[in-house]
């Protein structure tokens, strides 16, 4: 677990980069993890076009499903 003195070095940081406003702060978080679920979508894309045992109707249907999904997440970020 970190020591108060990394805690307070952190939070001095944060603080720093975002010039105390919490909003921003807030905002940042949200789309970084916003970023990262599509990510692993788009990692899950990359995988799914790797496999060449499917038969082309699931594949079609599992490639549309995670092409539906990133748009939505991609969605969810323009949005912030």
């Amino acid at each position: 677990m970190a020591t108060p003195e990394v805690i307070s070095l952190v939070v001095d940081k944060i603080v720093q980069t975002f010039g105390g406003d919490v909003d921003l702060f807030t905002a940042w978080l949200a789309r970084s993890k916003l970023e990262q679920e599509l990510a692993i979508l788009a990692s899950e894309e990359r995988n799914l076009r790797g496999t060449n045992s499917q038969s082309n109707v699931t594949f079609n249907a599992e490639l549309t499903a995670l092409l539906e999904a990133q748009a939505a997440k991609q969605a969810e970020i323009d949005a912030l």
